[in-house]
């Protein structure tokens, strides 16, 4: 999704705690582990406003272009998760922002349908939160 503004402000804007509840539909809350600030190692507890709870672990953080993670621990739903954030400018104004996740559904004699539909899911809910950090960061600046 392209967003005008720097990706250095939408990679801040997006590993900022304090306001990602205020612009990101997707969590209840937040807890760090083992630190204070999001870098490579650092584990969070992240709960959905669904309910659900996830313990993720940062694999990647490099300021300002890529951030991932991984599941470290999670609901019976989940066999494997992980997920990047990227940020790449494409003009002067304007950056190119890109949720992506990989999903495997599980348990394994459920996973070729509890899979399709998590990915289905998660899908959706990466097109309202790219177009809920756009909505905030371009009010903002």
């Amino acid at each position: 999704m392209e967003i005008k503004a720097s990706p250095e402000m939408l990679f801040d804007l997006s590993q900022d705690y304090g306001k990602r509840l205020a612009w990101d539909p997707f969590p209840e809350s937040y807890r760090f582990l083992n630190g204070t600030q999001p870098a490579k190692g650092l584990q969070l507890e992240i709960v959905a406003k669904n309910g659900f709870s996830m313990t993720v672990e940062y694999v990647s953080y490099k300021r300002p272009s890529v951030v991932a993670i991984k599941m470290v621990k999670g609901s019976w739903m989940f066999a494997k998760f992980a997920g990047s954030w990227t940020f790449q400018q494409i003009s002067p104004d304007s950056s190119k922002v890109t949720f992506k996740y990989n999903i495997i559904g599980g348990p394994s004699w459920l996973r070729y349908i509890v899979t399709p539909v998590i990915n289905f899911v998660f899908g959706r809910s990466a097109e309202r939160r790219l177009s809920a950090l756009k909505h905030y960061a371009e009010a903002i600046q």
